[in-house]
């Protein structure tokens, strides 16, 4: 079953933000994932915060999902996104109820 990554992001340099999301992309495309969805004017319903980017990516199953986000090719990228973004994440399997 899939599991999807939602992200919202708030870089504070564009170009940086740029780069990481090229690089981030090659490694989730390893782990069996791939962007499903980016919106750089997400609609926020029930928060004080208002990212700058929002953004789905779809993998084989939340334990893809893990392993990508722990990985040592992720790693550097996380620590680099930590220098210049504010970010936060959601996991969720695709089940239908």
């Amino acid at each position: 079953m899939s599991a999807y990554m939602i992200i919202s992001v708030t870089p504070e340099d564009a170009e940086k933000m740029t780069a990481y999301e090229a690089r981030t992309l090659e490694v989730v495309a390893r782990f069996g994932g791939r962007p499903v969805a980016r919106d750089t004017n997400p609609l926020v319903l029930e928060s004080d915060h208002k990212p700058a980017i929002a953004v789905v990516l779809e993998f084989p199953d939340k334990q893809a999902i893990l392993d990508f986000y722990h990985s040592p090719e992720y790693a550097p990228l996380k620590e680099f996104r930590h220098t210049f973004a504010r970010a936060s994440a959601l996991v969720m399997d695709a089940d239908i109820v």
